[in-house]
């Protein structure tokens, strides 16, 4: 499975990223967390299986939706305490919840 965390230019967003793909590698998962921007989803979609915004690009859920709908891949705002916390555990939590 291929997570994006979308951001506006990808800093954040690979911390957290990092801390995802630790929290998968921690329970042998095959999962892989990638950070991009937002502009470059649009690009890239087809490559990913589910896709999280991080909080401050939440204005742009409705245009990074309409790319996913495409591509038949679930998008949703990462959690705001895991964001916070940069808890790669419960954002992976919510990545596979998306997947069901």
């Amino acid at each position: 499975m291929k997570l994006i965390i979308l951001c506006s230019w990808g800093a954040t967003s690979s911390q957290l990223a990092k801390k995802v793909q630790e929290a998968a590698e921690k329970r042998d998962l095959d999962f892989q967390a990638f950070a991009g921007g937002t502009g470059e989803f649009k690009q890239k979609a087809s490559e990913y299986d589910v896709a999280l915004l991080e909080p401050q690009v939440r204005h742009l859920k409705k245009e990074v939706t309409k790319v996913a709908d495409e591509h038949n891949i679930p998008v949703e705002l990462v959690d705001q305490r895991a964001f916070a916390l940069m808890d790669g555990d419960k954002v992976l939590d919510q990545a596979l919840n998306l997947m069901k």
